[in-house]
C-alpha cells in the first residue's frame, strides 16, 4: 500500500533540520506548542492538538541524517473518524542530506498512514500544513505550528 511522503528543499543546513526535529523548541516552533518529553532514541514525545493526541517514541537518530519515530499512542477527534488511535504502529522517517548552499533535501515518509484509513485525509492535509510550517520556521524561525484557538488537524 502507499504511504503518505513529501520531500522539499529547505534553506536551512541539515544540522538546523535536525534540530527543529529533535528539540522542543523546534517541534514547538512547526508543529505543536502543547509537546513535551525527550528527543533521545528510546524515550517518548507527547504531542497534543485540542483533544487530539500522538506519542512518538524516538526509534532511531542520525544527526544531519535521519529522524524515525514510531507512534506508541493516538487520539483522533474528529468528524468521520471512528477508529481514533489508526496511528498506532505507524512510523515517520525524516531523512534529510545535504543539498548544498546551505540547503537540506527533506524527504518525509509516514509508513503505515495510507489511503485505506478513515483519518488519511486529514492527517495528510495536516502533514501538508506542518511541513510547509517546518519549513518556513527553518527559513524565517517562525513557524504555523497548532495552537489551541485554532483547527488544523495533525
Amino acid at each position: 500500500m502507499e504511504h503518505f511522503q513529501q520531500g522539499m528543499t529547505i534553506a536551512a543546513t541539515p544540522a538546523a533540520v535536525y534540530r527543529g526535529l529533535t528539540t522542543l523548541a523546534g517541534l514547538q516552533g512547526w508543529w505543536t506548542r502543547d509537546c513535551d518529553g525527550s528527543a533521545a532514541v528510546g524515550e517518548t514525545i507527547h504531542f497534543r492538538f485540542g483533544q487530539c493526541s500522538k506519542a512518538m517514541r524516538v526509534a532511531k537518530l542520525e544527526p544531519g541524517r535521519a529522524v524515525h519515530w514510531v507512534c506508541t499512542q493516538a487520539h483522533i477527534e474528529a468528524p468521520g473518524v471512528t477508529r481514533q488511535d489508526e496511528w498506532i504502529g505507524t512510523e515517520m522517517v525524516f531523512s534529510m542530506s545535504d543539498a548544498g548552499e546551505g540547503r537540506t533535501r527533506l524527504q518525509f515518509d509516514h509508513h503505515g498512514l495510507v489511503p485505506a484509513f478513515e483519518c488519511y485525509g486529514l492527517c495528510s492535509d495536516g502533514w501538508k500544513h506542518f511541513l510547509a510550517s517546518l519549513k518556513q520556521y527553518l527559513e524565517t524561525g517562525a513557524g504555523h505550528p497548532y495552537e489551541n484557538d485554532r483547527r488544523v488537524a495533525a
